[in-house]
């Protein structure tokens, strides 16, 4: 634990989803129950408000971000822009045309977690806020589309993500379950083949995740008070402690991306002055890699 220091003290009540801005040397982050977006670059930061729960921030191509709400994602021009937002179609929308009919009566859903994959697609899942088994999804979002296709149904808490160096694997985490799971991905297409087991957690719960040029998977765990690290073939690697139970999400940041940020939450944790607080630890022998960002 010595090896963690404390990256930014505002405290979140559900930090998640870091991500480096290489183009604007930033760490961007969200706190979704907070209703924020943050950012930090050395000593300068600073957040941008949101009317509702934000369950991720993806960067653009273009410049600005998606940023994903309750209801869909929408565009937002930067992080200071007054400027209208534009929708991006709606989960019930991407629902009805898979012919998922809305339950009655609920339950309510959220966004929760997102990113770009290698060729410029979003991808964003869901779940509910009470966490009703298999009431959310995973949703992939086309550069030249306004409706998110639903591609995986069933999902409890659609969490992590990330993609292989190489480009043919997904890593895709439904948190209830204690597993990273591997699923075939084509690049050219954006469609997914045989989803199987990568590594099941018996600490605490898999959360965000992010993947190392090596093709490591840093795993985030939510009640685990860590990050843990797997080899390629599912191996644990390591294991990174940080100073609070309810650890979210990591990414790789800064000058060379040597440094991987950690997000985590203060919600549930009211007498933990560690609680909300984002880190960093610096691995030394392994770097990440430039964030993916949506071509849309």
């Amino acid at each position: 634990m010595a090896d963690v220091t404390v990256f930014d003290g505002r405290v979140c009540e559900l930090g998640e989803g870091p991500f480096y801005d290489d183009v604007a040397d930033r760490v961007v982050w969200v706190d979704i129950l907070g209703r924020r977006v943050l950012w930090r670059r050395g000593q300068d930061a600073g957040e941008m408000r949101v009317g509702a729960h934000v369950g991720a921030a993806v960067p653009r191509r273009d410049g600005g971000l998606v940023i994903c709400l309750p209801e869909g994602p929408v565009l937002v021009q930067a992080l200071d822009s007054a400027e209208p937002w534009l929708p991006l179609g709606s989960f019930a929308s991407a629902d009805r045309t898979a012919g998922v009919p809305a339950p009655a009566g609920g339950p309510n859903l959220r966004a929760n977690d997102a990113k770009a994959d290698p060729a410029g697609r979003l991808w964003l899942g869901t779940m509910a806020y009470d966490g009703t088994p298999e009431a959310g999804a995973l949703y992939r979002l086309d550069p030249d589309e306004t409706t998110p296709k639903r591609m995986l149904g069933g999902v409890t808490v659609s969490n992590g993500l990330g993609w292989s160096p190489d480009r043919s694997t997904m890593y895709y985490i439904d948190t209830p379950t204690k597993r990273i799971d591997r699923i075939e991905y084509d690049e050219a297409t954006g469609d997914l083949g045989e989803r199987r087991l990568f590594a099941e957690v018996d600490e605490g719960y898999p959360d965000g995740l992010c993947v190392d040029a090596d093709g490591g998977v840093w795993v985030a765990l939510w009640e685990g008070g860590a990050v843990r690290r797997y080899d390629t073939d599912g191996t644990l690697d390591r294991v990174v402690r940080i100073p609070t139970g309810r650890v979210t999400s990591c990414a790789f940041a800064g000058d060379g991306y040597r440094t991987l940020v950690v997000t985590t939450a203060a919600q549930g944790r009211a007498r933990d002055p560690n609680a909300g607080l984002t880190y960093a630890y610096e691995p030394g022998d392994v770097v990440g890699l430039p964030v993916d960002r949506f071509a849309g």
